[in-house]
């Protein structure tokens, strides 16, 4: 960003009320503008950002307007994505051919100030019909308005999708300076936070199906009444760590169980349905002098439905059967008894709303592992919310009795990656099962939270990535991932030569998987795997892991 577009930003709104004595020298406001900020061009009926993609940056208007679409039209044939392309079959060949002899090369060791944009490269896409038309739903922003906090700020999906109405500049804000901005300025940090509860809090309900057949009336009228929370703590990895390592015997897990924030407690009586927006929570039961785990719910799950139509029906209140902890940071969104008697269980509900709500019913238990034919190892759901190995959504799962240690996938994967494997073909076990040490490409990743240059960061698509060129070797990502899946490695030049500090000290680079995402096929290491030993897995998908389990 040149030195004019700093000025002007400073003008720009939210900026030109910023106190900069709040910002100490070495991280002055213009300083964060700079190296954290790119004003970004769109022209009419140009897709910003899309529904169901993962962003790395919230975005404020600074000239024309957007339209804000409501998810229901993401279906629409006018936004039928544009498949990024792969490099062919040939290029992966020449790719091979080329790659270095020794392990690590890298032509130089600068690093780049920034990284990781949310647009900067994803294709350049269009709707293929106007959406300027009126629509109660769709939501207009204009200059000094502001998209994608609540992307950014719950680690979590778009929930909509943003479009250019004419030529438009926005300014990106990459999380780091969005983080470093709200550290320091009360009245910024008060406008995005209240914008993610809002718009996070509005729109998460149009996305629940039981709430599908409501009016945008009624939608407004639940969300004036609903109460957004946050338990846990965002960086919840660095007390996982410490506690996981500690644990050892049943006693211990207990004591982890009873120090999780509990959201609802077994025995008590419900206070209103809990709807999951983001994060992870441990469904449990004590049994026997213990806390046993029934399951876990994520994204999109909800506790207490049962209890509070029971009650309703019954006219006689009824307790909660299992207790809702939170594993890590859990956002919950709180929707008053009274209001669901009125509006759902009531006799004069129309039908449509009945027959969700009858669907809801069935479906409100939370995920256990469990297939058609046979109930899963309840043990194995304990190791996997346990080791938070449900926060994986491509995580390597070995079959130890079918795999016969021939490193086919690590040769594979280093053949894929210019000679450098990037993972290790040893992990935390369960019986026939490992979870080996690669990258899950996590639903909640905390190894991004305090990357200084944003080298780390997520594509629209869900894959986490590291730009090389911008990682300065601070090893904050390794640190933070609660799983080892990411090494920090030496590097060298073509003849072999280790590059050094002036005094002398190996100069190093986070590596990690990265799902072969510039290759030709699927992940090298499944592809290489002659023995149906190894698969990468959604551990939420309990359907995909049940039925590869009992192939």
């Amino acid at each position: 960003m040149s030195a004019d577009d700093v000025v002007r930003i400073l003008a720009a709104p939210h900026f030109c009320d910023m106190t900069r004595s709040n910002f100490p020298n070495s991280l002055k406001l213009a300083s964060i503008i700079r190296n954290d900020c790119q004003i970004r061009r769109f022209v009419h009926n140009q897709i910003i950002v899309r529904e169901g993609e993962y962003v790395n940056s919230a975005f404020l208007v600074l000239s024309g307007v957007v339209a804000m679409l409501p998810p229901s039209d993401t279906s629409s044939e006018s936004l039928a994505r544009i498949s990024k392309e792969r490099p062919s079959t040939f290029s992966s060949v020449l790719q091979w051919l080329r790659r270095n002899k020794l392990p690590e090369v890298r032509d130089s060791v600068a690093g780049i100030p920034s990284a990781g944009s949310s647009v900067g490269d994803r294709l350049i896409e269009h709707l293929s019909e106007d959406v300027s038309k009126n629509d109660a739903d769709t939501i207009r922003l204009i200059d000094g308005d502001i998209f994608g906090e609540s992307a950014v700020l719950g680690r979590s999906e778009m929930t909509n999708t943003v479009v250019a109405l004419c030529e438009v500049e926005v300014l990106e804000i990459r999380w780091q300076g969005l983080r470093d901005i709200r550290k320091r300025e009360s009245g910024f940090k008060e406008t995005i936070d209240n914008l993610y509860r809002e718009r996070g809090l509005y729109y998460h309900l149009m996305s629940v199906p039981l709430f599908s057949n409501l009016s945008t009336e009624k939608i407004r009228e639940l969300a004036s009444v609903a109460l957004f929370e946050v338990h846990g703590e965002f960086e919840w990895q660095k007390d996982f760590q410490k506690v996981s390592k500690q644990a050892k015997t049943e006693e211990d897990y207990n004591r982890i169980i009873e120090s999780e924030p509990v959201i609802a407690l077994e025995g008590d009586y419900p206070d209103g349905l809990l709807l999951v927006r983001n994060g992870f929570g441990r469904i449990s039961r004590y049994i026997n002098f213990g806390h046993y785990t029934m399951g876990y719910l994520s994204h999109g799950g909800m506790f207490g439905l049962e209890e509070l139509y029971d009650a309703w029906k019954n006219g006689k209140a009824t307790t909660l059967h299992c207790s809702f902890r939170a594993l890590g940071y859990t956002d919950v969104i709180r929707i008053p008894t009274d209001w669901l008697e009125i509006n759902m269980f009531s006799e004069n509900a129309p039908e449509t709303t009945k027959v969700a709500l009858k669907q809801a019913l069935m479906e409100s238990r939370p995920t256990q592992l469990e297939s058609n034919t046979k109930p899963v190892d309840r043990k194995l759901t304990e190791f996997l919310v346990e080791n938070r190995l449900i926060n994986g959504t491509a995580s390597m799962v070995i079959d130890l009795e079918r795999c016969v240690r021939c490193d086919d996938c690590v040769s594979a994967c280093a053949s894929a990656h210019d000679n450098n494997p990037r993972f290790n073909r040893h992990g935390k076990s369960f019986g026939r099962y490992m979870i080996a040490n690669a990258c899950m490409h996590c639903e909640d990743p905390v190894c991004m939270i305090g990357c200084p240059t944003g080298a780390i960061h997520r594509s629209p698509e869900g894959v986490v990535k590291i730009t090389d060129s911008a990682c300065i070797g601070c090893s904050t990502c390794a640190n933070n991932c609660p799983y080892d899946n990411i090494r920090m490695v030496e590097i060298r030049d073509a003849s072999g030569n280790v590059f050094a500090e002036p005094n002398g000290k190996p100069i190093i680079k986070a590596s990690k998987c990265d799902l072969c995402a510039e290759t030709s096929a699927t992940p090298a290491c499944e592809r290489a795997c002659s023995h149906d030993a190894l698969k990468r897995i959604d551990l939420k998908d309990i359907t995909n892991l049940t039925q590869w389990i009992d192939r």
